[in-house]
């Protein structure tokens, strides 16, 4: 038994959608809702020496279901940038821009000028005495290192709320200390501000661990060109996993919606993916000690064949040997690599100077047709199909065969049975892997119906057969593609295929009626 949050009777009663508030009766529970709804959620914070704080969900989770829409505590340029407007984070034309009469700093237009966002270090910068003065616009401009470091110290006078919401997310301080990193950020940053603003309003220890929060807890926000960094509150309490169960959308606006593209059930710790769940299993685990300053132990990187698909494998060379070649243990990556089937050894020089070489071509090839098959057919002497550069091969490869539908009805016959085939086997691979993906996977089962719909219509010209089968297995995709892409807003290529993909549903559930 627990208590009524309005009258403190006891009570088995609880909210439905949170499973945390309890009412003795419908009546109370409405009346407390004005109160409670701010944090009615269908999970809690907990913690762990390990984990630190970490989101818990408090009942199952349905497919497609939101879990949380936050705005951000605070949006500011990415580190390194070239000039962007500080009214509204886009890109700045070097012929087409205007400078804040107070302060200096380069806006896109005069709508900027008088944005809530920019007033705070407008204010700043005024104290220095001096106009700020960016002349250069084509290439990353080192004024703009210190900008979103600056954005975070002045909410401590600007909103003191969300300042104190701020310094309540990790900043990882004591790790980073003495780094590269810390000790480059001294410098662009720690030392910077104090000099250039001619301020002692801001102690070096508390711009260091100031940069720490916005460096681990900053989420990458899309909807501006560039891409700004953001910093949510609730959000930055979800812990990582290369194999995540919540995706990220955004608002137009910018708000994060973070929702479940598979059920989840209660008591399941809720995470999000940190680094890039389509890199291999060392580039991951690179990224995050670089960026994060941990390892990841999530249940894909406790596995060395990458839940079966051998995604970092390469073939075995021994004759008739079907196996493949991996690290002997997780902890051999750089040492001994051996075939699962027949033991042999493989030369660990010989391992990365094909990974140092796929990558470089893969990095360095003109994207056509021609070259993404010649790509795959040479690397696949030695790396297995699945291969993560073979897929990132054949990601680009399916984007490039017909990239809309009249050039997709023109596409030769052998082109579009290798997208067909190589799409359904990304789409496969992905929905194991990086189940959470889901601009990717909206995106695949898109290509997967549109070429099978020009299939079908090949097939309805030389034959006298019902495509009907084939037609519904069209249906299918571009229905899991809605599914896939339902959050995104079109602002993004994702949210234009996403309408896109309702108007070929709507069109093939009128056909198959017929």
């Amino acid at each position: 038994m627990s208590t009524c949050a309005v009258c403190d009777q006891p009570t088995k009663n609880k909210c439905s959608n949170c499973n945390q508030s309890f009412y003795c009766c419908a009546g109370h529970q409405k009346q407390h809702w004005k109160t409670h709804k701010i944090n009615c959620r269908p999970f809690k914070v907990e913690y762990s020496d390990q984990l630190g704080r970490y989101l818990v969900a408090t009942r199952s989770i349905k497919p497609f279901e939101i879990i949380l829409k936050e705005a951000p505590l605070i949006c500011t340029p990415s580190q390194v940038t070239n000039p962007v407007c500080l009214g509204c984070l886009n890109g700045i034309e070097p012929s087409d821009y205007v400078e804040c009469d107070k302060c200096g700093w380069p806006l896109c237009g005069d709508e900027c000028k008088g944005k809530a966002d920019h007033q705070a270090e407008c204010q700043f910068t005024v104290k220095r005495g001096s106009k700020v003065s960016v002349k250069e616009f084509t290439n990353p401009h080192p004024l703009y290192q210190c900008m979103g470091t600056v954005r975070c110290l002045l909410l401590a006078k600007s909103d003191p709320e969300k300042w104190k919401m701020l310094l309540k997310l990790e900043s990882l301080e004591k790790q980073r200390r003495g780094s590269m990193q810390w000790k480059a950020d001294l410098e662009s940053i720690g030392k910077f501000i104090p000099r250039f603003f001619k301020t002692t309003e801001f102690n070096e220890d508390l711009i260091m661990k100031t940069i720490g929060i916005l460096q681990i807890n900053g989420h990458e926000v899309p909807v501006t060109d560039p891409p700004h960094v953001a910093v949510f509150s609730n959000a930055s309490f979800l812990e990582h996993s290369c194999i995540p169960n919540l995706a990220k959308s955004f608002s137009k606006e910018g708000n994060l919606i973070l929702w479940a593209p598979k059920a989840i059930k209660k008591n399941t710790h809720l995470s999000i993916c940190y680094s890039d769940a389509v890199w291999g299993t060392a580039e991951r685990q690179q990224h995050l000690m670089h960026t994060k300053l941990f390892k990841c132990v999530c249940e894909r990187c406790l596995d060395i064949t990458e839940c079966g698909t051998n995604y970092d494998a390469f073939k075995c060379t021994t004759s008739n040997c079907d196996g493949v070649i991996l690290p002997s243990s997780l902890k051999e990556w750089n040492s001994a690599w051996s075939c699962s089937t027949c033991g042999a050894q493989a030369d660990i020089s010989f391992i990365k100077s094909i990974l140092e070489k796929a990558g470089k071509d893969l990095q360095a090839m003109d994207k056509t047709v021609e070259n993404c098959i010649k790509y795959i057919q040479h690397y696949e002497k030695w790396l297995t199909r699945r291969h993560y550069f073979i897929c990132q091969a054949k990601i680009q490869l399916v984007q490039l065969i017909g990239t809309d539908p009249k050039e997709l009805m023109v596409v030769p016959e052998d082109q579009l049975n290798k997208k067909l085939e190589y799409v359904k086997e990304l789409l496969e691979l992905y929905e194991n892997l990086a189940p959470c993906e889901v601009r990717m996977l909206g995106t695949f089962c898109f290509e997967l119906h549109s070429a099978i719909a020009e299939h079908t219509r090949r097939v309805a010209l030389q034959t006298t057969l019902s495509p009907k089968n084939m037609l519904e297995e069209s249906l299918l995709y571009v229905e899991k593609c809605i599914d896939y892409l339902q959050r995104e807003c079109d602002l993004f290529v994702e949210g234009h295929i996403l309408k896109q993909a309702k108007i070929n549903r709507d069109a093939l559930r009128m056909v198959l009626v017929m």
